[in-house]
């Protein structure tokens, strides 16, 4: 089966699953060493606390969807 992936009226993209994802897992705490997160590419860390965790698993995310946009018009 192939799953459209077209933009919605409302400019969204057509994975629904998406804005639902919650990825609490991604994130763990190691004491006296700070917060650390989980990546396709392995683990990542360690931040001083959640939030820089957060920024840059946004940061990757923002980064990933970029390099997406750019390369199907190549």
């Amino acid at each position: 089966m192939l799953m459209s992936l077209q933009k919605t009226p409302n400019n969204a993209s057509g994975r629904k699953g998406e804005q639902y994802r919650a990825n609490a897992h991604r994130y763990f705490h190691v004491m006296s060493q700070g917060w650390y997160v989980h990546t396709r590419d392995g683990v990542r860390g360690p931040f001083n606390d959640k939030s820089l965790a957060v920024g840059f698993i946004t940061q990757l995310i923002d980064q990933n969807k970029a390099a997406a946009d750019l390369s199907w018009r190549l």
